[in-house]
C-alpha cells in the first residue's frame, strides 16, 4: 500500500513537456496582453532613476596605503635595565599589546577619528578644524537652524585649539555622532592587502574632494603619533629616570669639585695637617662622582639608541592626490536600472495576480 501511494503521488507531480509549454504560453500571452501597463511602469521607473541620479551628489574616494616596519630593541636595553633595577619594567608589554594588527583597529577607533576631526587644516585658504569642514560639506548648519528641539546647534562651533576637556555636552554629542556616521556608513575602510604582505589600504569617501584627502592624511598622522608614543612609553619613562639620575650625579660632582677647590686654598702648616683631610675626601668624592657620571651618560645613550630601534616606522606607499576618484551615479545608469526595476516589479505583480486568480477558480 505504501509503495502504491508513493507511485501515485509521483505521477501527480510529473508534468509532460507539452503541458509545461502550454503553461508558459498562457503566462506569456497574459504578460504580452499587459504590455502597455508594463511599458508605463518601465518608463516611470526610468524617469525616477534619472531623477535619482540628478539628486545624488557625487562622492570622492581618498586612497592611502602604507607598510608598517616594526623594530625591536636589542639585548643592550634589557641588560642595562637589569643593572639599574628596571628589569621589571621591560616586560615587552607594549610589543604585544600594540602589535601591527592592532594598528588597524586604532585607525578606526573613536579616539583617532575624533582627534582627526579636531585637527586644524588649511581648507580653501581658511584655517579651521576638520570638523567644521565636515559640517560645511554636508550642509548641517541649515538642518540645525530648523531644529527646534536643540536651539544651541545653530550656534555650535569647534574652534581651533579648544581644550577637549572644556567641550560642552552638545559638542561631545555632535562629535560622537560624526564618528558613528563615519563608521556605520562604512565611509572609512581599513584592510590589509594580503595576509602575506604587511601592506594596509586606507580609503575614505565623502562628498567633498578636499575633505577626503585631508581627512585621510591627518588620520594617519594622528594614528602614528598615538601608536608611536604608546608603544615606546616605557622606554621614554626609563630614559627620563636615567636622565634624572644623571642630572643628580652631575650636581653632586660639580659640588664636590667646588668644595675641593675651596679646601685647596687653605694655608695648611705642619701643625695643622689634619686640615687637609676634608680636601682629600672631596677630591675622592669628585673622582667617584665623575666616574659614575660618565658611566650613567654612556648608559643613557644606550637607552636612547634602544628607543630609536623600538620606534616603529610607517612607510607611506600611496598617498591621496588630487583629483581623487569620483563615484557618481550616472544618468544612463539610473535610467537603465530604474526602467529594469519598474518593469520587473510590475511583471512580478502580474504573475502573482494570475496565480492567485487560478487558485480561486480551482476552488
Amino acid at each position: 500500500m505504501k509503495v502504491e501511494n508513493l507511485n501515485t503521488n509521483s505521477k501527480n507531480l510529473d508534468f509532460s513537456l507539452p503541458e509545461f509549454l502550454e503553461i508558459l504560453k498562457k503566462y506569456w500571452n497574459y504578460i504580452t496582453s499587459k504590455w502597455l501597463l508594463i511599458l508605463i511602469f518601465g518608463v516611470t521607473g526610468g524617469i525616477l532613476g534619472l531623477i535619482t541620479s540628478l539628486l545624488l551628489k557625487p562622492t570622492y574616494t581618498a586612497h592611502l596605503s602604507f607598510s608598517l616596519v616594526e623594530k625591536t630593541s636589542g639585548g643592550g636595553l634589557a641588560d642595562l635595565a637589569s643593572t639599574f633595577g628596571l628589569s621589571g619594567l621591560m616586560g615587552g608589554g607594549n610589543n604585544s599589546v600594540f602589535s601591527g594588527d592592532n594598528l588597524l583597529e586604532i585607525i578606526q577607533s573613536r579616539y583617532a577619528i575624533e582627534q582627526t576631526l579636531l585637527t586644524a587644516v588649511d581648507y580653501k585658504n581658511v584655517k579651521e578644524t576638520l570638523v567644521e569642514v565636515y559640517i560645511q560639506s554636508y550642509d548641517l548648519r541649515k538642518k540645525w537652524e530648523k531644529n527646534k528641539l536643540n536651539p544651541n546647534l545653530k550656534n555650535l562651533k569647534f574652534p581651533i585649539g579648544q581644550n577637549r576637556d572644556s567641550f560642552s555636552r552638545t559638542q561631545d554629542s555632535v562629535l560622537y555622532s560624526f564618528y558613528s556616521d563615519i563608521i556605520s556608513s562604512k565611509s572609512l575602510s581599513v584592510e590589509r592587502k594580503s595576509k602575506k604582505l604587511n601592506i594596509v589600504n586606507v580609503d575614505f569617501i565623502s562628498r567633498d574632494e578636499l575633505f577626503s584627502k585631508l581627512f585621510v592624511e591627518k588620520l594617519m598622522d594622528e594614528t602614528y603619533r598615538f601608536y608611536s608614543i604608546t608603544r615606546t612609553a616605557q622606554s621614554r619613562s626609563n630614559i627620563n629616570m636615567m636622565q634624572h639620575t644623571a642630572d643628580s650625579i652631575k650636581s653632586l660632582y660639580e659640588s664636590a669639585l667646588y668644595k675641593g677647590a675651596g679646601f685647596s686654598q687653605v694655608n695648611v702648616n705642619q701643625a695643622l695637617q689634619f686640615a687637609s683631610v676634608p680636601r682629600i675626601k672631596q677630591e675622592n668624592n669628585a673622582q667617584l662622582y665623575g666616574t659614575v657620571y660618565a658611566e650613567v651618560l654612556k648608559n643613557l645613550e644606550t637607552l636612547k639608541l634602544d628607543l630609536a630601534r623600538e620606534t616603529p616606522i610607517i612607510q607611506i606607499i600611496d598617498t591621496p592626490r588630487l583629483p581623487l576618484k569620483i563615484n557618481k551615479f550616472g544618468k544612463v545608469k539610473g535610467l537603465i536600472i530604474g526602467s529594469f526595476l519598474g518593469g520587473f516589479l510590475i511583471v512580478g505583480y502580474l504573475f502573482l495576480v494570475l496565480y492567485f486568480k487560478e487558485l480561486l477558480e480551482k476552488k
